[in-house]
Order: C-alpha cells, then sequence, then structure tokens
C-alpha cells in the first residue's frame, strides 16, 4: 500500500515536471495543500520534505517555499523514469524496430532478471529518434510471465506507457547504470557516428513496486544529444 504522502508527493513532482507550477514561483501553502488533499500537516510535511530532499524545491526562510530553477529540457530524467516518449514531451519521438522476436531466457539474463533459465521473453531491439535526429538504440528484454503480450504497434509507440495504462501495473523501481564506452560498427552506424566514438551506456532494471523485475535493457545514447538530470540535495 503507498502511502498518502508519497501519492501527494508523486502529484506535485509530476505538476513541477510538467510545468503546471513553474521554475521560481512559490509553492501552495501547508494550509492551502492541507485544504486541496483533505490531510494531515504532517502528512504535507512529509510530502514536502520528500520533494525538498530530491531538489525539487528549496525552503526560503520567511518566504516559503520555491520550484527550483532548473533545466528539464530533453534531459532523461533519473529521479522520475517513465521512459524515452514521456521524457521528451513536446518534441517528436520516432522508432525503426530492428528486431522483435521471443526468445528463452539464458544463463546470463536469468541471473540478471532473476528468472528460471528458459524464461519465455520479447526481445526487441530499437532505434529511437527525437526530431529527426538518431538519438538512441535500445537493446530491451521483457519477461513474459509479467508482460504476456506486445505487439508491434506498442513497441512504435511507448512500452512503459502501454504497461501503465493498458496493463495497469505499477513500476515502481528503475536502477541504472551509465557509463562511457566506444562504439561498435553496428550502434556507431544506427547512430551517424564513427565506430570508436564515445557513447553514453546506460544499463537498466525496471521493477514493478512489488519487486518483479520486468525489463532489461541497455541503451547506447548519442554522446551529443543526450542529457541526464539527477536533482540532489547536499542538506540530506
Amino acid at each position: 500500500m503507498t502511502h498518502k504522502y508519497k501519492t501527494i508527493s508523486q502529484e506535485l513532482e509530476e505538476k513541477i515536471l510538467t510545468g503546471y507550477y513553474h521554475a521560481g514561483s512559490k509553492l501552495p501553502t501547508e494550509e492551502e495543500l492541507i485544504h486541496e488533499y483533505n490531510v494531515s500537516r504532517n502528512t504535507i510535511r512529509k510530502a514536502i520534505d520528500n520533494l525538498v530532499k530530491k531538489g525539487h524545491i528549496m525552503p526560503v526562510q520567511g518566504s516559503g517555499l520555491f520550484i527550483r530553477d532548473v533545466s528539464y529540457k530533453n534531459a532523461i530524467n533519473l529521479e522520475n523514469f517513465k521512459g524515452l516518449t514521456a521524457d521528451h514531451q513536446g518534441n517528436t519521438v520516432t522508432t525503426e524496430l530492428l528486431e522483435f522476436k521471443e526468445i528463452q531466457a539464458n544463463k546470463e539474463i536469468a541471473e540478471i532478471m532473476k528468472c528460471e533459465e528458459g524464461q519465455e521473453l520479447y526481445y526487441i531491439n530499437r532505434l529511437r529518434i527525437i526530431d529527426g535526429k538518431q538519438w538512441v538504440v535500445e537493446y530491451s528484454y521483457f519477461n513474459k510471465e509479467y508482460i504476456p503480450y506486445l505487439n508491434r504497434e506498442i513497441i512504435l509507440d511507448s512500452i512503459y506507457q502501454y504497461i501503465q495504462t493498458g496493463l495497469k501495473k505499477q513500476i515502481g523501481y528503475v536502477d541504472r547504470v551509465i557509463e562511457a564506452a566506444p562504439l561498435n560498427e553496428k550502434d556507431a552506424k544506427l547512430l551517424g557516428l564513427e565506430v570508436g566514438d564515445p557513447a553514453l551506456i546506460s544499463t537498466n532494471k525496471s521493477m514493478f513496486k512489488t519487486g518483479e523485475i520486468f525489463d532489461y535493457s541497455i541503451d547506447v545514447h548519442h554522446y551529443k544529444y543526450t542529457r541526464f538530470l539527477k536533482l540532489s540535495n547536499l542538506l540530506y
């Protein structure tokens, strides 16, 4: 069960990220938020504290809470991962499907995804293009036990949106390791770069709120375009 303060914090965070509360503006007061959400003062304070810890808002003594002036444009948000399409609202995101097939998990993939060796998976290789620029090559494995159906139409749109709205499943955690490495021949060609050029490689494990790993992916990003956003507050 999700605590009420976490739900409120997520709703306020979404309003910040989508520009409902714009940079430099003041967050509603505690009293206004208590009235809006019909909860206790302690609940609102926990929600606000969560946003402060994440670096979305800053308290100014004697003046209130203000939205931090941070540029989110064209950045992959490590705080609130919802997929490439959601992170680039306002841009034209298209997908080239390179490979889509059903496979069985080998020993290595099974260990990573915490599933049985031989478990049925969807394997998807996509090139994601933003505003006409080759942005990222994705190599993804989806566990069919949790994502029983995918088709070309879903893959060309947004898989994560389908999981949340179509399957009505709650994505809870995404563990990401980001490193720099030289491009191989295949990825260099897809991204319009040279073999050996640098790339930002993100290795991801996505889990539901109940802890099951449903997606393991390796994303090879174009180094000239990709930015990652991580908000921090050194006071916590």
